[in-house]
């Protein structure tokens, strides 16, 4: 993993650290954030597309649904820091060209 992105889903000390590098490498922490909201997104997804499908008694337990939540936040991360669905690019695109023309309107 090459990013500084959480490697397990539940890792929350890496908000204190994406603060303090927003402060000094604003770039990379647009990065970080934009692969966090992807994989808050996909997550999402992924929760909905199983409540959709139906569950048999032999998986109908709620330890098992608590295991297949734990297993999709945790794959919905390793997608996002592995390339994802590409909502990331898009979403540190935008925050970038947002950033810039904050920059070039306070230059005039």
């Amino acid at each position: 993993m090459d990013s500084g992105l959480a490697g397990v889903y539940n890792d929350f000390s890496g908000l204190n650290s994406l603060r303090q590098q927003a402060r000094v490498e604003p770039d990379q922490a647009a990065h970080e954030v934009a692969q966090q909201f992807e994989s808050i997104f996909v997550g999402m997804m992924m929760k909905a597309m199983r409540s959709a499908t139906p569950t048999d008694s032999l998986f109908n337990s709620d330890q098992m649904e608590a295991y297949m939540d734990m297993f999709d936040k945790q794959l919905a991360l390793d997608l996002s820091t592995n390339g994802g669905i590409g909502l990331a690019q898009i979403i540190e695109q935008q925050i970038a060209s947002s950033s810039s023309l904050r920059a070039n309107s306070s230059r005039e």
